[in-house]
């Protein structure tokens, strides 16, 4: 991993850290381990408390990869390592030379042996105290866990963690097709079952990951007798709890103490300086729910209609309001709002703005925060047609830093 361990450090702790606190306690570091995968190496970036062996949990990465990390991985390796857990942060993109916008090339169960993988280097690890490793992972992390811990109808398996939490992990999955981390889970009578407590969290907006489905998968795998939890959050999108996440802050705090309480039950309560535990304070510094305008210049596209112009987004109360003003008079085009970046852009259409006429375009992009348009993974589009592979302007959203 080509990160430097001392830029990961500088990161903003997500909940309040002191300095003295920070010192005490060892730097991250890179690390590398071995994959099933012939010829592979994975890495991660290892948090160690200040006493070990401890109880260790593995952090599987969203699709975003490590260009995502300071969102929600490593606000977690370090509330972990605070309260005394050894915390690994797993890379599967990196040493596959994958950027986010490629996470499509790597499906559920290849990243859930990643996990698996991760899971027996700590293990055998003389800092992690035998037999007590446990997993979280958001988005596409949480579909590798849901894969990871997937258990045959009638057998028992030795998996390598005690719990894992599915944070909006892709429920919608048929559930005869999931991987388990040994074989194909064949479930011929559609049941999903988990090999160990596992904890599912989903807002009830998310367009990724459909609650209803998380629904159906937790009732029928409860109705089984497999240990599954399910929390929704109204009103809540995807990622709604990283760092730039549209969730309320009590809503933020509570996944927190959710999955902590979850940790410390299934796993072991925190080693050293209490349980973790938050409140929806923590979490106000980090909205932009009051205000704010940001400015961007569209480039021009590639397309026959090629044109420049201007976006503007203003944050207006739950939502945000989007004005183009583009070079020509365009018009029978749209604009809207897509994940990824100019250079690579999703084919689907994140939020539609509107139809431009005459040049210009405006719409409102509802319950959605400025703040989560901008980290890093979102870009305006203006095309002929929605979805259209033409483009004939378009801008990076800028990252909050």
């Amino acid at each position: 991993m080509r990160v430097a361990a001392a830029s990961l450090v500088a990161v903003l702790c997500w909940v309040p850290c002191t300095r003295a606190t920070a010192q005490s306690l060892p730097r991250p570091v890179p690390v590398t381990f071995a994959s099933q995968t012939p010829g592979l190496q994975l890495s991660g970036i290892l948090y160690q408390p200040a006493s070990v062996p401890a109880p260790a949990v593995l952090i599987v990465s969203g699709t975003s990869g490590s260009e995502g990390f300071q969102n929600w991985e490593i606000p977690w390796a370090e509330r972990l390592q605070r309260a005394g857990y050894v915390a690994l942060i797993e890379d599967s993109f990196t040493p596959r030379h994958l950027a986010f916008s490629q996470h499509w090339r790597l499906s559920p169960a290849t990243r859930g042996r990643d996990a698996v993988d991760a899971a027996a280097y700590l293990q055998q690890a003389p800092f992690v105290q035998a037999g007590q490793v446990g997993a979280i992972g958001r988005s596409g992390g949480g579909s590798a866990l849901l894969s990871a811990v997937a258990a045959r109808a009638g057998q028992v398996q030795s998996l390598p963690f005690s719990m894992a939490v599915a944070d909006y992990g892709y429920c919608q999955r048929r559930y005869g097709d999931w991987t388990g981390w040994t074989a194909k889970t064949g479930a011929s009578n559609g049941v999903y079952r988990a090999g160990v407590p596992l904890l599912i969290l989903v807002g009830t907006r998310d367009t990724h990951v459909h609650a209803a489905a998380c629904v159906a998968l937790v009732s029928s795998a409860r109705n089984a007798g497999a240990p599954v939890t399910l929390r929704t959050y109204p009103g809540a999108e995807h990622a709604f709890d990283t760092l730039y996440g549209d969730g309320t802050p009590a809503q933020q705090a509570n996944v927190v103490n959710t999955i902590a309480g979850f940790i410390a039950e299934y796993l072991a309560p925190a080693p050293s300086g209490g349980p973790i535990q938050v409140t929806a304070a923590d979490f106000e510094s980090h909205l932009s729910r009051n205000g704010g305008t940001i400015v961007v210049s569209m480039r021009r596209g590639r397309g026959p209609r090629a044109v420049t112009g201007t976006a503007v987004l203003t944050q207006n109360g739950q939502n945000v309001a989007v004005r183009l003003n583009l070079s020509e008079g365009v018009s029978h085009a749209v604009a809207e709002i897509r994940q990824g970046s100019c250079a690579l852009l999703y084919p689907e259409v994140a939020y539609h703005v509107g139809e431009v006429v005459n040049g210009a375009a405006s719409g409102l992009v509802r319950n959605v925060q400025l703040a989560y348009l901008m980290n890093g993974h979102f870009a305006i589009v203006v095309g002929p047609s929605p979805a259209s592979n033409t483009v004939s302007a378009c801008a990076d959203i800028p990252r909050n830093s």
